[in-house]
């Protein structure tokens, strides 16, 4: 392997750098103190400056912080629900807030039809054509005969001109 101070781990299109998870795990750790700083994590996980300055933009950075943004905004929702299921919908009178009380249960059919898919919750939508017939899929003339597709059926196949 040729030496290559940039890339002393010889990191490829198919073997990862360990730097990577070295900086990421820097990275993160600093970001749970309330510091972001993705260079100096890069610089600490043994990355040159030049490639530290531009670790943000390396395509696996991007999707780690995507993935952590929607882990966080899972959780955020996730106490949003908790929050909303354990909402009192009776006002001072014992009367229940109707619009207070359609959140509520709203939520919980989200939470049921979601998570609750293993306890038989599960919403199911059928694909089907009018009347609950099945779908007809029509295959332009020229695109069957481009890929060679004979039909079985006279109506899948239709000429353009028609």
């Amino acid at each position: 392997m040729e030496n290559n101070p940039s890339n002393p781990n010889g990191a490829n299109g198919t073997t990862s750098d360990p730097r990577e998870q070295k900086m990421w795990d820097i990275y993160v750790g600093k970001l749970s103190k309330g510091i972001e700083n993705a260079k100096e994590s890069a610089l600490e996980a043994g990355y040159e400056e030049s490639t530290a300055s531009q670790i943000t933009v390396r395509s696996w950075f991007i999707e780690r912080k995507s993935r952590l943004k929607r882990k966080d905004m899972l959780s955020k929702s996730e106490k949003v629900l908790d929050e909303t299921l354990d909402m009192i919908t009776v006002n001072e009178e014992g009367k229940t807030d109707p619009q207070l009380h359609k959140i509520k249960v709203d939520v919980a059919k989200t939470i049921v039809t979601t998570l609750g898919k293993d306890e038989g919750y599960s919403s199911r939508t059928e694909q089907t054509g009018k009347d609950g017939a099945p779908l007809q899929v029509i295959i332009p003339k020229e695109v069957a005969e481009a890929f060679n597709i004979h039909a079985t059926n006279e109506e899948t196949i239709r000429s353009n001109t028609e």
